[in-house]
């Protein structure tokens, strides 16, 4: 009769035990997913931001070449500027400088919010008078 009871509570431990290494492996596959849709997430996030920033070099690139085409300077209407709202979560500020007159550098750079956190993506080139 001692030895019955000795042996059902051995079972219950094993049972708590075996639960107990189930529910860790689950919770462990749950967070490993979690953080893997996350991660995508970010990544399609990132992808948009750097179409975002390549169509910003674009347009400053397009202004330049219309000016041509109009027979107007080349750097005429060439500015920065910021746009808000981008594909309702992206922010993009265009910066031109010059180095030279002959010479424009246009640096884009695409911002937003992903859960609290920001990121952002940059692009540049350099633009010339080579006409």
């Amino acid at each position: 009769m001692l030895n019955d009871i000795k042996n059902k509570s051995f079972t219950l431990i094993e049972v708590l035990v075996a639960v107990s290494v189930l529910i860790i492996g689950v919770l462990g596959v749950f967070t490993v997913v979690q953080n893997i849709t996350f991660s995508a997430q970010i990544n399609s996030s990132k992808l948009a931001a750097t179409y975002l920033a390549q169509e910003g070099l674009e347009l400053v690139k397009n202004q330049r070449d219309s000016n041509w085409l109009a027979g107007s300077p080349w750097d005429s209407n060439l500015q920065s500027s910021t746009e808000t709202g981008l594909l309702g979560k992206f922010s993009r500020t265009i910066a031109i400088t010059a180095p030279s007159p002959n010479q424009k550098i246009v640096s884009v750079e695409v911002s937003w919010q992903e859960r609290g956190k920001p990121y952002s993506v940059t692009a540049q080139t350099q633009l010339y008078n080579w006409k």
